[in-house]
């Protein structure tokens, strides 16, 4: 009888610490910046920032430039008012391109930003992956703010439960 009341309890507790469900956290935003490569990729991106920044420096001087000059001749009865219309729609146009102009590079900055980071931030979620089906994890919760879960083991999905439970 001793020997099954040990065997009910060895028994119990291998299923109890079974069904116990593992959960850890990472902050991913750290491990990226202690990587290497991230120090390379953010050369990069400085450098294709400063190139952009002249561009939109150079345009931004061109626009004062034209700016000022409308405001010397806005209130000179000796300048026609056709002229005067023509020198502020000059300024009005350049004003547009360079609102433009910052769109864009935002635009590329941020296209870039992805297209470097994308294999490091893939080769960042497998290896959380691996580690965490490596030690029985079920769900790894990236504690970067604005974060979520980046690794949830497809067992403890619930979704064909429910799904089954109404009928779908």
């Amino acid at each position: 009888m001793k020997k099954v009341l040990i065997i009910l309890t060895i028994l119990c507790a291998a299923i109890v610490s079974q069904a116990q469900t593992k959960v850890a956290h990472i902050n991913s935003s750290e491990l990226i910046e202690s990587m290497p490569e991230a120090d390379s990729i953010s050369a990069r991106l400085a450098k294709e920032q400063e190139s952009w920044k002249g561009i939109v420096e150079e345009k931004g001087i061109e626009l004062e430039a034209k700016y000022t000059a409308f405001m010397t001749i806005k209130d000179d009865p000796n300048v026609s008012i056709a002229v005067k219309e023509i020198k502020q729609q000059e300024v009005q146009n350049l004003q547009q391109q360079y609102q433009e102009l910052q769109q864009t590079a935002n635009d590329v900055l941020q296209k870039k930003q992805q297209e470097l980071l994308a294999p490091l931030l893939e080769r960042v979620k497998t290896t959380i992956a691996d580690v965490a089906k490596a030690n029985g994890y079920a769900y790894v919760i990236d504690t970067t703010e604005g974060s979520g879960i980046i690794f949830s083991d497809a067992k403890f999905d619930l979704m064909p439960l429910v799904k089954a439970k109404l009928g779908l």
